[in-house]
């Protein structure tokens, strides 16, 4: 059984969330203990055991100690990962995408094509609004070979979340490698700004600051979708960017707030995507968060580079190494983070 420290490095709920995505892959048990223990509340809250308890049905596995407070799970899969129909309703507001980033691996290696019905938050504080895996995560793992469709059918705002996503995932027989190098031609911006039950102002006052934003710092702007159609539950705004560049995508994004102005949210949109594109590097930082799974699962050597290497990320590339014996080599320059990782290519 490999054992994990759940207080390892950034210590969090994604550790865990992982963790389970790479028994299941696998088929190693698991323990995980310590989990989240640096934090003021640990122990599992009912948000990190919804994609434990997706990834169970789908390798029909034994769970132990899967109830809130819990500082220790076992998990124990006992089948190849099943392709069909699942549906999962994550209760308030807790993160749809966050659901993804562990079950999404997953599923590329059911043996048949996977059908995600997920009914939760899609535009929630501390995880990626849902368009952001639509329109920057999704092309930048057709590189690895991954192939999903997100279709986003209700908005899920705090507090009450009820946000409706399908998601259709075309399994693989392996994944393969692939380089984000540092870009050298930036192809065009476009992105998406939306709210629901608010005026439609709010969400075109988001456009508008984040075109006006980047034009003033040199940028040519192309097709920011406004979208006040798709209904929710709850009041909500959102506005996410995306620059495509010669070697990949890369994202930013930002929230509306009670008391936030529009024109703030779209300011702050803006700006990190302006932050991310000085440095030069292929993909952003969250981004990076998100493919090592995928390149070292992967056959042969894939190089990523961002603009920073978060805690999340380094402990992403640590449990990669215990897990599944990726290797890993980091170098950091003035401006940029190269990571290349020999993958361990696993098959269906």
């Amino acid at each position: 059984m490999i054992r994990i420290d759940g207080s390892m490095g950034e210590g969090g709920g994604q550790l865990l969330r992982y963790s389970i995505a790479l028994s299941a892959l696998t088929g190693e048990p698991i323990k995980v203990y310590n989990i989240r223990a640096k934090r003021s509340n640990p122990g599992l809250r009912p948000q990190h055991m919804t994609a434990i308890r997706l990834i169970a049905k789908m390798v029909g596995a034994k769970v132990e100690g899967l109830s809130v407070g819990s500082m220790t799970v076992f998990f124990t899969p006992r089948l190849k990962v099943k392709g069909g129909r699942y549906e999962l309703n994550i209760g308030t507001a807790g993160s749809i995408s966050l659901v993804l980033q562990a079950t999404l691996p997953v599923a590329l290696f059911a043996d048949n094509t996977v059908h995600l019905r997920l009914i939760g938050g899609t535009a929630v504080k501390w995880s990626p609004p849902i368009q952001y895996l639509q329109y920057v995560l999704c092309p930048l793992l057709r590189k690895f070979g991954a192939n999903f469709k997100i279709s986003v059918l209700r908005h899920g705002f705090y507090p009450r979340g009820g946000g409706l996503v399908e998601v259709s995932i075309t399994p693989v027989k392996a994944l393969k490698s692939t380089d984000f190098y540092e870009w050298n031609t930036l192809k065009e911006i476009g992105g998406i700004s939306y709210c629901a039950n608010l005026p439609d102002h709010v969400a075109i006052r988001q456009k508008k600051s984040a075109e006006d934003f980047l034009r003033n710092r040199g940028f040519k702007v192309g097709e920011i979708a406004i979208d006040t159609n798709t209904p929710a539950l709850d009041k909500g705004s959102c506005i996410v960017l995306w620059a495509v560049t010669d070697t990949g995508v890369i994202g930013s994004d930002a929230l509306g707030e009670r008391g936030k102005p529009a024109e703030a949210v779209g300011r702050e949109a803006a700006s990190k995507l302006v932050e991310e594109l000085s440095t030069n590097a292929g993909v952003d930082r969250h981004a990076l968060d998100n493919l090592l799974i995928y390149a070292s699962l992967a056959k042969g050597e894939s190089l990523i580079t961002s603009s920073e290497l978060t805690s999340h990320a380094a402990t992403v590339i640590e449990l990669c190494k215990l897990v599944v014996g990726s290797k890993f080599n980091v170098t950091k320059t003035e401006n940029v983070v190269r990571v290349v990782c020999k993958g361990v290519g696993l098959t269906i």
